[in-house]
């Protein structure tokens, strides 16, 4: 089974979190996909990754890498997120049918604290995403509205399935 990392899983640090076993496949991308960053809902606490697949979204590229994984992983629910699936077009010139999780309802655009946006510079770096792409999600995140308590440390190191351990 295929995930798509788009977001903080991109950084080394945060997949071995969540899927220590995974293995990466290819840097891919999603067609007509864009990253944003919203808060859950009605909630106004923080902002999360969101993987936004609207007719905003259409013409645009989201980026990221595809994990081979164990299939129990999705079976993993996380609070206001739920799964979807895409064709993504790998590096290597294949296609995979992947998984990822997004927002159930993007809320207002906001960013998120500042542990959990520190991984998504760090992974896209680490994978070699090119200057362009990293110019175009650090834009998305300026544009955002502040995160109230962006400052704010991680709330566990190891993570939950609820909004307040992540």
């Amino acid at each position: 089974m295929y995930y798509f990392a788009y977001c903080t899983w991109l950084h080394d640090i945060e997949v071995s979190r969540f899927m220590p076993e995974a293995k990466p496949v290819t840097k891919a991308y999603a067609a007509n996909h864009a990253l944003r960053f919203h808060a859950a809902g009605d909630r106004t606490d923080r902002g999360w990754c969101h993987f936004l697949n609207t007719a905003d979204a259409w013409g645009e590229r989201a980026y990221g890498v595809v994990f081979e994984h164990d299939e129990t992983h999705f079976q993993e629910d996380y609070d206001d997120f739920e799964r979807c699936c895409m064709t993504v077009y790998g590096e290597d010139g294949k296609q995979y049918d992947c998984w990822t999780y997004r927002l159930i309802r993007p809320g207002i655009a906001m960013r998120p604290p500042n542990f959990y946006w520190e991984h998504i510079p760090a992974g896209m770096k680490q994978w070699n995403f090119s200057p362009e792409y990293i110019a175009k999600v650090q834009a998305v995140f300026d544009n955002a509205a502040e995160c109230p308590r962006a400052d704010r440390p991680n709330p566990s190191k190891v993570p939950g399935k609820g909004a307040d351990t992540r």
